[in-house]
């Protein structure tokens, strides 16, 4: 048995525990690291795989006697840290070890004292261990590391924390020698990948003990009842939606602990404050809730005070919160491994089968989700991607040599990159171009072949060890007692907030008292129609999935066989229908597109998945804005593309260039638009700041100067290069062109009276005006539709005294507003382009000359102002729908 390879010592305090069995990945996992070799352990929560990957460490430490970090635990999480340390300290309590945790929140005393007598074991964060790299006493410490264990490492493996990382793993070889390497993993898509990621180019073995076949999953659309008409008005809700709160709640009673998922902050918001109303032992748990609020609701979750949490991804993680017997997932999960993850956290431990629900919405999350599930059950997860030549990574990774060693060789610096896994393939040029740049910034000298710190290097160091987008972010504080809330980004603040505004945070609505420097005060308020404090950025459909989707539209359609699938009845009826009343102008399928024209909308109807449709879309409405001379809106999600035209759609155009669209002009076209983008801009001040070229209190006015500054540099580079990672897949969508174009897939173009049901989702979301969901009534839709316009922001400016200007909610207008300051009614409403049409008006008032865009600006707002003298507040509810103009709203108010 593999417990006795280990220490005595150790093999004794497992009888105490009771521990007579190893589990799966124990039994594969202890002699192969005993043996010393690099070793990435993938096995779902509650299997004993910290264990797995500990014991051998703590067996082969027990006889090292010097003084001396011997073994380090880096965990993606600080919550992960609290946890690991209740776990791991029994042991090592028991063996003498001493083991300490060191992150961002550790008090000055106690890296004081770590530093003056290390513990054996460090248990960290990949950014604490790029502080303590190059810590002079700390550095010393770390000389005896000969074990480092990484918890989560599909996590890292995909993003910015851990490319950081794998270079600061080399640069811990430099100091303590080669140390033996231990992966923690979930389930993931492509272990060899993760593996090299782990280990970079030395040898590595693969415990992979994750099995999915034996998960228990059903997919439930429940229908509402009589009941859920009434409650669904109580709550402000509709009825669909109290039919899936009822199902959850029902679900809940007949277990005894349960996690509900959603894939946003803002849907977690919105559920919870739900049940809130309904006075129920449920909460919510988030990353943006303080840390006091998330410590006490895993507690009281962990102690059976609550049945159940409401939870984003930050709960995929290992985070302890006791034997949860059932996961819900609201809505699709969107991806494979998603669910997996989820799911995972129930049955935890070793016997239990893990056991989850997936509660469905609309036909597009009941076939996605049926997909996702089969998907699950085969073990056929997404390929991980990790991404290569990170070069804002690159620059903080130079400047941590840079501080380590007085004067660095180029060449030398280049041999320990090149060694972790996402540098492989880096060119010394590239490096030479990254270290030039830092060199004009002022981050570093240079001196032919090597190069060294400045008195800068220091700051921008130490500012920049997270590898997290730093956006600011603004404390709630109840006034009543003074607690801290949770946080709000400034991009709610800039947006969304004002004072008397109500939001929605830890289930409950809040009222905004004030707006200070840093912090948001707050009194606990009546209304539950409230906004979230967040608006969440969906997780992406992968094209694997979006393409079998339509296939299983196909399956549907052709009345085949649907026994690979699992689904409950309402599901199988509702999906049926839907797809039978498609069928009158035909189905897109993973092989079939189609183009529908309906009014000013053009939809291409493809199931590429939400990236490739975005990059799709972002070049076809390029395209057609430069040929028809005028801009085209464009929205996506991962089955149809939607096209907005200004008075007529043309679907004839959009096929022709479809079909003319040549891979090669793909990534140009891509560029030039998205130079002129905000997205653009944003992520080069982003990547800007991680490169030190920009301070992380820089305004956005200094923006634009370093998008001219900065052309054809590292930076430019990396934000195309991270933009076209993350956001936008140009190989694949090279690869569907290449296919249209030798006629791999069928085009059909048609021509809508009424859209057709599948165009329905994405029609919504333009906004069309006239869409009418068959099941749901007019009445309804109109209301809900008066209560966002109700709730949307407006731009009010007085274009009498030219003086005046404020943001304001349009419920909370006066029925004829006016100037605070002149009382004129003569006010513009500014829906965009806010702050050139007020520069352009004030420019007029002053009888100053202006450019003919300026007059332009000036027409639409004087229109606006008219409305607004003679209708008051309607005008400002036309005025605030999407697409409409002063000149429609006239039309509208007539």
């Amino acid at each position: 048995m593999v417990y006795e390879l280990l220490d005595k010592r150790i093999q004794k305090l497992l009888k105490e525990k009771g521990w007579d069995k190893p589990t799966e990945p124990q039994i594969f996992g202890i002699p192969k690291i005993l043996e010393g070799k690099n070793t990435l352990i993938i096995a779902k929560t509650g299997s004993g795989k910290t264990e797995a990957a500990f014991l051998p460490v703590l067996s082969k430490i027990l006889n090292m006697k010097e003084k001396g970090i011997k073994a380090l635990y880096i965990a993606p999480l600080r919550a992960l840290n609290r946890d690991l340390l209740g776990r791991l300290e029994w042991w090592c309590e028991n063996l003498d070890l001493k083991i300490e945790v060191r992150h961002g929140d550790t008090s000055q005393h106690k890296r004081r004292k770590q530093a003056l007598s290390p513990p054996d074991i460090l248990i960290t964060t990949p950014e604490t261990l790029q502080a303590i790299l190059v810590g002079k006493v700390m550095r010393e410490h770390l000389k005896k590391v000969k074990y480092v264990i990484v918890d989560e490492i599909h996590e890292l493996a995909t993003d910015k924390r851990g490319f950081q990382l794998s270079i600061g793993l080399e640069r811990l070889v430099e100091i303590a020698g080669e140390f033996l390497r231990i992966g923690i993993s979930a389930t993931v898509g492509s272990p060899v990948e993760v593996g090299k990621f782990l280990a970079g180019n030395r040898d590595f073995e693969i415990v992979n003990v994750a099995e999915t076949k034996d998960m228990d999953l059903s997919i439930l659309c429940p229908e509402p009842s009589e009941e859920d008409y009434e409650k669904a008005d109580e709550l402000e809700i509709g009825p669909e939606t109290m039919a899936r709160i009822r199902k959850i709640r029902e679900l809940v009673d007949e277990h005894r602990s349960v996690l509900t998922f959603v894939n946003t902050r803002d849907m977690a918001e919105i559920l919870s404050s739900r049940f809130n109303l309904m006075d129920t032992d449920i909460d919510v748990h988030h990353s943006s809730l303080s840390k006091e609020m998330r410590v006490e609701t895993e507690k009281r979750f962990k102690n059976q005070e609550l049945k159940s949490l409401i939870c984003t991804s930050s709960m995929e993680l290992g985070i302890d919160v006791g034997a949860v017997d059932l996961v819900i997932q609201y809505m699709s999960p969107r991806q494979v491994s998603r669910l997996v993850q989820r799911i995972g956290r129930s049955g935890h431990s070793v016997k239990r089968r893990s056991k989850g629900a997936i509660i469905v919405s609309d036909e597009d999350d009941i076939l996605e989700s049926m997909v996702i599930v089969r998907r699950a059950l085969n073990g056929e997860l997404e390929e991980t991607n990790v991404q290569k030549n990170p070069l804002d990574v690159l620059a903080h990774q130079i400047a941590g040599l840079a501080m380590e060693y007085y004067s660095m060789d180029i060449n030398k610096a280049h041999e320990i990159i090149k060694r972790a896994y996402p540098y492989r393939d880096l060119k010394i040029e590239k490096l030479k171009e990254v270290i030039e740049i830092m060199r004009y910034i002022g981050l570093l000298w240079t001196d032919e072949e090597k190069f060294g710190k400045k008195r800068s290097t220091l700051k921008y160091y130490f500012e920049n060890l997270s590898m997290i987008p730093d956006t600011k972010q603004y404390v709630i504080i109840d006034i009543g007692s003074r607690k801290r809330i949770g946080v709000l980004d400034e991009e709610f603040i800039e947006t969304r907030a004002e004072i008397g505004g109500v939001f929605i945070v830890k289930g409950k609505a809040w009222e905004i008292l004030d707006i200070k420097e840093r912090e948001v005060l707050v009194s606990e308020a009546e209304n539950i129609g409230a906004i979230p404090g967040w608006e969440g950025e969906l997780i992406p459909v992968p094209f694997e999935i979006a393409q079998e989707v339509g296939k299983l539209r196909c399956y549907i359609s052709q009345n085949k066989n649907l026994d690979n699938y699992i689904a409950d009845r309402n599901s199988i009826e509702k999906i049926r229908k839907y797809i039978k009343n498609q069928e009158k102008i035909g189905v897109p399928t993973d092989k079939k597109l189609i183009i529908e024209t309906y009014e000013n909308f053009v939809i291409l109807h493809a199931c590429f998945g939400s990236i490739v449709n975005e990059t799709l879309g972002t070049i076809l409405s390029s395209i057609l804005s430069s040929k028809l001379g005028t801009s085209i809106a464009m929205r996506a999600d991962p089955y149809r593309i939607c096209f907005q035209f200004p008075i007529r759609g043309d679907g004839e155009v959009l096929k022709d260039i479809l079909i003319n669209l040549k891979p090669e002009q793909v990534k140009p076209i891509l560029e030039l638009t998205l130079k002129r983008s905000s997205l653009f801009q944003w992520k080069l001040a982003q990547v800007a700041k991680r490169f030190g070229a920009l301070t992380k209190d820089a305004e956005s006015f200094h923006i634009k100067k370093v998008l001219y500054t900065f052309e054809d540099s590292p930076i430019y580079e990396e934000t195309l290069r991270e933009l076209f990672n993350e956001k936008l897949d140009t190989k694949k969508t090279e690869n569907i062109l290449e296919k249209i174009s030798s006629g791999d897939y069928e085009i059909d173009l048609v021509y809508s009276k009424d859209p057709s049901p599948f165009a329905y989702p994405i029609l919504t979301k333009m906004g069309a005006s006239g869409i009418i969901t068959p099941k749901r009534p007019l009445k309804e839709i109109l209301k809900l539709l008066k209560k966002r316009l109700e709730n949307k922001r407006v731009k009010l400016f007085c274009v009498h005294c030219g003086e005046w200007y404020a943001t304001m909610t349009i419920k909370n207008l006066e029925e004829y507003p006016r100037c605070r300051l002149c009382q004129a009614r003569f006010l513009a409403i500014i829906t965009k382009k806010d702050k050139e049409t007020i520069k352009a008006l004030k420019k007029r008032l002053k009888k100053q000359k202006i450019t003919e865009e300026e007059e332009e600006l000036v027409i639409n707002a004087k229109r606006s102002a008219d409305l607004m003298l003679a209708y008051g507040k309607k005008a400002a509810l036309v005025l605030a729908a999407r697409g409409v103009g002063p000149q429609t709203a006239s039309r509208i108010l007539a």
